[in-house]
């Protein structure tokens, strides 16, 4: 059964990608492999520091579970 993601902030799920660096450097690294997939691309652009739900679960589709 696939759990429903939340809301996540963006340094939030960067950590859970990369979580051996500092905040700031996840999200750098994060907003790489965004601006790396065409599909992602418009993620980065938002001007609020959270992902909903749907978008987290497209991260997830695209990139895999952290």
């Amino acid at each position: 059964m696939t759990q429903t993601p939340k809301t996540l902030g963006r340094t939030e799920l960067a950590q859970q990608y990369f979580p051996y660096i500092l905040p700031h450097s996840a999200w750098q690294k994060f907003r790489a492999l965004l601006l790396d997939n065409p599909a992602l691309q418009h993620l980065v652009s938002l001007r609020r520091r959270s992902f909903l739900p749907a978008e987290v679960n497209i991260i997830y589709q695209h990139l895999g579970h952290p």
